[in-house]
Formats: C-alpha cells, structure tokens, sequence
C-alpha cells in the first residue's frame, strides 16, 4: 500500500518563485514516500496516482498567489489565490508514474508568497492502480 497526507501547522512566508510548498506534519506515509523536509513525494511504485493539493492563500497587498501540483518538473494542475483577499484553491489529478518520479507543489510566481498553516493547506496522494 502506498498513500500520504501532510499537512502546513505554520505559514510559510517569503516563498519564492519555483520553491516548494512545505507540509511539514505527516500523518500518514505508508510506504515512506513523502520527505516533508523538501515537501516531495517521491513515487515508490509505478502506478497511477491520486494526487490532491489545497492552499490557503494569506492576503497580500498587491500579490496573489500561483501554484501547481509538479510530476518531474511539469505542472499538472495550477492553483491560485488573489491578490488581498484570503482565497484557498484546491486541485485532485491523476498521474500515471514510474518508481523514483517526484511530485510537489510548488509557487510558480510571483515570489514572496505566504502559504497560511493551521492545516487549511494540504498535500496527499494515494496508489490507485499499479503497473
């Protein structure tokens, strides 16, 4: 079996452009997939995946945010946050992956984006069918 879910408990601030989104509190990693330290899935069997990403965007003057769900470093699935207002975004996709692929999220611009914690911004993901 392989499935994850983390979740942000702190605000990430200062995000830069093309840097990963941390989910930073693991509750579930049933076969050690995710590295929270780098907020990257790391696929331990081929197979098709659900992927889901939600993100609480911080108000900002002026900023919005721009996310994507990433699989080898193409976006997948985008997610957005206005600017000045508090908007969360979410996105589920399906991936067919090979063992050793990475998926993440990650701010695609502008940079000196705040992702809120509290657990309203998640990550998680789960082997639906192996190949």
């Amino acid at each position: 079996m392989v499935a994850f879910q983390a979740m942000k408990l702190n605000t990430q601030t200062g995000i830069g452009t093309n840097q990963n989104i941390l989910f930073e509190k693991v509750s579930l990693n049933l076969g050690n997939g995710y590295h929270p330290q780098h907020g990257i899935f790391i696929v331990p069997r081929s197979g098709i995946y659900v992927i889901s990403a939600a993100t609480l965007h911080d108000p900002q003057q002026g900023i919005y945010f721009n996310g994507a769900i990433e699989h080898q470093g193409n976006a997948i699935a985008y997610l957005f946050g206005d600017a000045n207002e508090w908007e969360q975004s979410s996105q589920t996709v399906l991936i067919q992956a090979n063992a050793g692929d990475e998926i993440w999220v990650r701010n695609t611009g502008p940079a000196n984006e705040n992702i809120h914690g509290g657990a309203f911004s998640t990550f998680s993901g789960y082997l639906l069918w192996e190949n």
